[in-house]
């Protein structure tokens, strides 16, 4: 008796377990359904449909290549003025892919509208950027830009004619220079036959420069500008021991350093804030330098460090050893001197420019006074 209720009661729970197993199999298989059939409709409930444009960006693609339809594609202004002055337009191929890849329609319509804002809306767009098809209903078409629109987008865009899914792609300008110029209101360039042109600027003073970009439409509408400080040739600097009583200096460890490693004692500010440079000088001159002085224990000399070596015209100047060539260091110094310039060097990533400024430091007005303070008649 207990034996056939055990077997009765197994029975029961093997169809339960399969009863549940069953109901399982039936909730995944419904939900995998609904997924398929939302997949379907994704782009029909959409009035833009399901954008099939890839990631990928063209940037001024002018071969014979068909893309992929981009998401995004640039033109440039170097490029452009270059197919203008054969009378030609700039050309991109590109090609929708239609999905899946058996469908039966694979026709298309493409159209070119503004984008949102734009300055230039009150003109086609088409006197901007052209797409044509290959053929009518053609998934491959050809993307011309005809002149420079600034700062504006104008977007490309594809429709299926089953369906009427639709992708998207974004056309920018970038209105990189093709020419650059640095120059100054504030101070004149002057030239000799040793640095060339080149500016003098005053110690402790701040000059603004303004930075020119151009190109052939007049529109640069892509920079990026950075600035760096550089120096050209080389020159003796060393440490001396000044004494007191006789005013007699003394140099030692002399060596020869490269102007660009000290630069920024120098030019010690060069920034760039929109198109706008802007030079702050120090307050030392290249011939009159040293980094610090201080008095020896005794408080009968004082050492300076870092000092330019000179040619003392007085002879109160000599080597701390015989073997220093102290006057063969100062004279190479009076003759390295004049071809010796800082360089501040203006460039822009966005199209590779740069333009370099000469400069040499000169001795700033500090100040005026009349010799006599009463005039009489």
């Amino acid at each position: 008796m207990n034996n056939d209720y055990e077997l009765n009661r197994h029975k029961k729970s093997d169809a339960v377990k399969w009863i549940v197993a069953f109901a399982l199999i039936a909730v995944l298989l419904i939900g995998m359904s609904a997924s398929i059939i939302l997949a379907a409709n994704n782009g029909k409930d959409n009035p833009s449909g399901k954008d099939e444009s890839t990631e990928e960006t063209i940037a001024d693609a002018t071969d014979d290549e068909i893309y992929p339809m981009p998401r995004a594609m640039s033109f440039t202004a170097n490029t452009l003025a270059a197919a203008l002055a054969e009378g030609q337009t700039v050309d991109v191929k590109i090609k929708a892919i239609v999905s899946p890849y058996d469908a039966a329609n694979q026709f298309v319509d493409y159209s070119v509208a503004w984008g949102s804002a734009p300055e230039h809306g009150d003109e086609p767009v088409t006197d901007y950027v052209t797409v044509t098809p290959d053929s009518d209903g053609s998934a491959t078409a050809t993307v011309s830009c005809k002149q420079a629109f600034g700062a504006d987008k104008i977007v490309v865009t594809v429709t299926t004619r089953d369906g009427g899914f639709t992708a998207n792609c974004t056309v920018s300008f970038i209105g990189m220079a093709s020419g650059m110029s640095v120059t100054s209101s504030a101070v004149t360039p002057v030239s000799d036959d040793n640095r060339g042109t080149y500016y003098q600027l005053g110690t402790s003073r701040t000059y603004t420069f303004d930075v020119n970009l151009d190109n052939a439409f007049h529109e640069v509408g892509s920079k990026n500008l950075t600035v760096s400080v550089g120096g050209v040739g080389s020159l003796y600097f060393g440490k001396t021991y000044t004494d007191s009583m006789s005013g007699i200096a003394r140099f030692q460890d002399m060596e020869l350093r490269k102007l660009s490693a000290m630069a920024d004692r120098f030019i010690t500010s060069a920034a760039i804030s929109g198109t706008t440079l802007t030079v702050q000088t120090g307050s030392k001159l290249v011939e009159n330098y040293y980094s610090y002085y201080e008095s020896d224990e005794y408080f009968t000399g004082s050492y300076t460090y870092d000092s330019y070596v000179y040619e003392d015209e007085f002879g109160l100047t000599v080597g701390d050893k015989i073997s220093d060539d102290y006057e063969g260091k100062a004279k190479s110094n009076t003759a390295a001197l004049p071809s010796c310039y800082f360089t501040i060097t203006v460039t822009d990533t966005v199209s590779g420019l740069s333009e370099s400024l000469r400069l040499w430091l000169v001795s700033s007005v500090s100040g005026v006074r009349f010799e006599k303070s009463e005039l009489s008649f």
